[in-house]
């Protein structure tokens, strides 16, 4: 994922990850009487930019979840401590002895936001319109494709070509509402893991008769119309602007203590931390350039929140052009890069260098397997001439977020590519949809993406990069990488697993699918008065965006 990273899978299991070492303990978790409160419960942070969607099937970006996770919710919830998945519209699961049936029991009092109860059959046809084609949903692939039964010719289908045959497709799937409070999912093979995907936000119910009455791109683009069954709903969506969530009064859940959460869209770190000080955001991420005057101000020491991140960063090459669809001319930008230089200078100190593909926290954290894509000018330049020719001759559109650190970023490595390799580097520096845009139709050949856990789970790392996924971009594909992850998903020996995602992973680094960078720490700044923090690794684009339930506002 890049800063607003394509996060939205998390990790599936049989070797469960343990990452207590990278949580923070909750903020003021004690819960609050009333007599501290303030009269004013709003809490007021910064998603960054403005979602693409908040079409729980079109969701794909932190800055979508960091709203989508409450006002959506799904069958069950992360716990913050990332140990499991705990009830949440579903009341209770169970699982048939041979691992292929999945049954929910949906709460009585679970309910959407105009009141109506939320049904077995709003999943059925949630999770059926996510592998119809025709939405083309981002994370359709691999959450469903290969995991529900019956699902094994999405990849083939064309939403034009065979429409005549999504219907009997679509029913064919093995999801069903046996009765309004009961929701069953077959699966193609044993999947322990499966119980991270139902915590998804893209794997929440929809509501049919919704979607028919305002259709499938309008339904969530208007307050009146975006009905949601999350502890929130929206009331306010100002575009380019913020976009405002108020208590959904028919959750099942009870009430939260805050009555008005404000997501500003402020793309410009340096505003968004001046908004901070001047007292008009209750959280911010501390802007690069003011890490060391934060870190020794009196005050402000003692209102960061230092959150180490499941999230990781690198070069996303687009394989079906030059120079990129070359290995070696790919190994060549990879070791182009330092980055301890990059991590040092630009991040200043918030991130460690990686030229391994999976995080510190995760079971598959392998470092000593990224020595190919080291940090070596000289070999870089050579591998690359001996590739592709005279590097002079080479220009690369390199695509970068319009946010302040993105920019930082982006101006870093396009100076270490022209000083190391010789060739020039465009900088195409547009707004986040354009940006969207362009990368999901390939137009574009360099690009800093990266990945945020869904869950803490090795699969959900490895399934990115399979042929055909939708979470990276480049086209990437390798045959024998596809057969590694397709053998460890399904492998219920835990050593087994461990070895087959280790070879994959090896394979992917040598092979250059992605330049990687650097993994990813939170430093934000966070009032004294916001109370019940509870922070994740896995959190959004605001430490504790997961929980925001929480949460209360003390007086001050």
């Amino acid at each position: 994922m890049d800063d607003s990273v394509a996060r939205f899978r998390w990790l599936r299991v049989p070797a469960l990850v343990t990452v207590v070492g990278l949580l923070v303990a909750a903020c003021g978790t004690s819960s609050p009487t009333t007599s501290n409160l303030a009269k004013d419960q709003t809490l007021r942070v910064n998603i960054v930019t403005e979602p693409n969607s908040l079409d729980p099937g079109q969701e794909q970006y932190s800055y979508e979840g960091a709203v989508g996770a409450s006002i959506s919710e799904a069958l069950l919830k992360i716990k913050p401590d990332l140990s499991d998945a705990a009830p949440a519209t579903a009341a209770s699961y169970s699982v048939s002895s041979d691992g292929l049936t999945w049954t929910f029991k949906i709460r009585s009092n679970a309910k959407w936001s105009d009141g109506k109860p939320v049904t077995g059959a709003d999943f059925v046809y949630a999770w059926q319109r996510i592998l119809d084609p025709r939405l083309a949903a981002p994370y359709a692939d691999p959450f469903f494709d290969g995991t529900i039964a019956g699902a094994a010719d999405y990849g083939s289908l064309d939403a034009v070509k065979d429409a005549a045959k999504i219907p009997a497709f679509l029913s064919g799937l093995g999801l069903s509402a046996p009765d309004a409070s009961t929701f069953v999912v077959k699966l193609q093979a044993p999947s322990p893991f499966f119980k991270w995907i139902a915590s998804l936000w893209m794997s929440a119910p929809v509501r049919k008769d919704v979607v028919d009455q305002y259709g499938s791109d309008k339904w969530s683009t208007s307050p009146t119309s975006l009905i949601t069954n999350g502890q929130y709903k929206v009331s306010e969506l100002v575009s380019k602007d913020h976009i405002t969530l108020v208590p959904n009064t028919n959750y099942w859940g009870g009430q939260p203590t805050v009555t008005k959460i404000i997501n500003y869209e402020i793309s410009d770190d340096n505003q968004a931390y001046a908004k901070y000080l001047n007292g008009e955001l209750d959280e911010v991420n501390v802007p690069l350039a003011n890490t060391d005057l934060v870190k020794n101000d009196p005050k402000l020491k003692n209102e960061i929140k230092f959150v180490p991140q499941l999230t990781l960063f690198w070069m996303d090459f687009n394989t079906r052009k030059a120079p990129f669809d070359n290995k070696q001319a790919r190994l060549a930008f990879s070791k182009a890069v330092d980055r301890n230089a990059l991590t040092t200078n630009v991040l200043k100190g918030r991130s460690q260098p990686a030229t391994f593909f999976i995080p510190k926290g995760m079971n598959g954290y392998r470092p000593d397997l990224g020595k190919s894509q080291d940090f070596d000018p000289a070999a870089a330049k050579t591998m690359l001439t001996q590739a592709v020719g005279d590097p002079s001759k080479i220009t690369i559109d390199f695509l970068i977020r319009n946010i302040t650190a993105n920019k930082q970023i982006g101006e870093f490595i396009a100076d270490q590519l022209q000083t190391n390799l010789g060739v020039k580097v465009n900088q195409v520096v547009i707004d986040s949809k354009t940006v969207t845009t362009r990368l999901r139709a390939h137009n574009y050949s360099l690009y800093v993406g990266g990945w945020g856990a869904d869950y803490p789970d090795d699969q959900d790392w490895f399934d990115i990069w399979m042929t055909g996924s939708g979470n990276v971009f480049g086209g990437y594909s390798n045959p024998a990488y596809d057969a590694l992850v397709k053998k460890a998903d399904t492998e219920s020996d835990a050593k087994k697993r461990q070895d087959d995602y280790d070879q994959a992973q090896k394979l992917l680094i040598d092979d250059a699918g992605g330049g990687f960078l650097y993994q990813r720490n939170y430093m934000f700044l966070v009032k004294p008065y916001v109370q019940g923090l509870t922070t994740t690794a896995q959190d959004f684009e605001d430490v504790g965006d997961w929980f925001w339930g929480k949460v209360s506002i003390a007086q001050h």
